[in-house]
């Protein structure tokens, strides 16, 4: 069985509706021309012979005919389809042809007017004339033309015509099917290679057809989103792979704690203390790292709400230097920049993005090394600068760092104690407000990171 909820049959029923709202109005345009045609002809006829008998009636008197001559209505003898009356000036009917029936037709109405009469079993065109001479009327003369030929054509041509358009209805009907199933026939591929995707992966690709139309521009941005897809998914399995490994270090560690406090550190208070607090570091450690999980995991199902306004630089940057010069003792810390800056973004995560860039500083610089906080601004930028003169990032690995979990030191993860997500917590701060970040780095020289955020952000709100 068909079905007829298919867009194909969709598509096709639209155009055969069209097709045949056209031709119905081309034929029924046809029908109306010839029927018009074909009065007009009996209109000129019966006008030509009424003016003819008038003419014998009142011609020159050597020509002239007596009302009841049967030579005066000769033209009804020669042609059936014509009927002749003549009538005296009282309206006796004196002379006329037996061709067919118009007792019923006054001769004396509409004078000189042709006209059309049908019904009552009659498809006439009949003009009634007065013929006067000197101001008199001589006769009544009317002239009729019998139409049941044309009219017997015209039901034929009717019939004609309404089998044609309903072959021509059912033919585009058909065609437009075809038609619409080659037209749709990529988006069935579509269909095809998106069942296939829980089946392939995300392999499975379209064929782009190589005509330059909408569907092949459909077929391609199915591909990219395809891309896309794919891409995220990776980085997600990748972001779940990294989370689980990540989680189950510390999780062993408490676990081997737990289980030697429950063999020994009953009975050994050094063993009990030695692991409540290695429990409550990896305890703590968790908790940060679960802290960082729900910031991205926010940021990226779009819950994470900026609270923009409009803060000091100034007032901030000492926050940050202050809080920064503790955790730097045994480093030489320092920060300059251009007063009385102004920026309009959230300032929470402004301060967390420059806290995580100077805190990888401090982890990857030796003591007695130099971290430096700079901010300078335009019209439209402010920009924050952190050099060291740590142990540097080799340039291979530099475009990695941004990634979750990386970590370019991986001997030195768990004396650092990072877990490879500060750095991609400050690129979504810098991508969602808009700005850029850069970083110069080379291997026991020292890093250079910069971030140019725009200043003006609050006017494009």
């Amino acid at each position: 069985m068909v079905k007829l909820t298919k867009l194909s049959w969709k598509l096709a029923f639209q155009y055969a509706l069209v097709f045949a709202a056209v031709l119905i109005a081309l034929n029924a345009s046809v029908l109306y021309g010839v029927k018009f045609f074909l009065i007009y002809q009996a209109e000129q006829k019966v006008d030509s012979v009424s003016r003819a008998v008038e003419q014998r009636i009142i011609g020159p008197n050597s020509e002239q005919m007596t009302l009841g001559d049967p030579e005066l209505i000769n033209e009804a003898k020669s042609d059936n389809t014509l009927n002749i009356k003549v009538a005296g000036p009282s309206g006796k009917i004196v002379n006329g042809s037996a061709n067919f029936n118009t007792l019923s037709v006054p001769m004396i109405d509409n004078i000189n007017t042709a006209r059309k009469i049908e019904g009552r079993g009659l498809n006439l065109v009949i003009k009634n004339t007065a013929v006067i001479d000197g101001g008199k009327v001589r006769a009544y003369v009317q002239v009729s033309q019998n139409m049941e030929k044309e009219y017997t054509f015209l039901k034929i041509l009717l019939i004609l015509l309404a089998i044609a358009d309903t072959f021509g209805i059912l033919f585009s009907l058909f065609a437009g099917y075809l038609l619409s199933r080659k037209m749709l026939r990529p988006i069935d591929k579509m269909t095809k290679a998106a069942n296939a995707i829980g089946l392939s992966g995300l392999s499975a690709r379209i064929e782009v057809p190589p005509a330059d139309d909408e569907l092949s521009r459909l077929a391609k941005t199915f591909n990219e989103m395809l891309d896309r897809i794919k891409i995220v998914f990776e980085k997600q399995g990748r972001f779940v792979a990294d989370a689980s490994h990540e989680l189950r270090t510390p999780v062993s560690i408490i676990q081997g704690y737990i289980g030697i406090m429950d063999r020994w550190g009953k009975q050994d208070e050094k063993v009990l203390q030695e692991s409540i607090d290695a429990i409550k570091k990896e305890t703590l450690s968790m908790t940060i790292m679960i802290k960082k999980l729900l910031f991205l995991a926010r940021g990226d199902n779009g819950s994470q709400v900026l609270q923009k306004a409009t803060f000091s630089i100034d007032e901030l940057m000492e926050e940050v230097s202050l809080e920064s010069s503790m955790l730097a003792s045994g480093h030489h810390f320092s920060f300059q920049g251009s007063p009385g800056l102004e920026l309009f973004a959230d300032r929470r995560m402004i301060k967390q993005m420059l806290r995580a860039l100077l805190n990888n500083s401090i982890k990857f610089t030796p003591k007695g090394g130099r971290v430096t906080l700079l901010y300078t601004g335009n019209e439209n930028n402010i920009v924050f600068s952190i050099l060291d003169t740590g142990i540097g990032i080799p340039e291979e690995e530099q475009v990695q760092i941004f990634e979750r979990f990386y970590r370019v030191d991986k001997a030195r993860a768990r004396e650092t104690g990072g877990s490879g997500l500060g750095l991609s917590i400050v690129k979504w701060i810098v991508d969602v407000h808009e700005g850029e970040i850069s970083i110069v780095s080379s291997v026991e020289n020292g890093t250079s990171v910069a971030v140019t955020l725009p200043k003006l952000l609050e006017l494009q709100l």
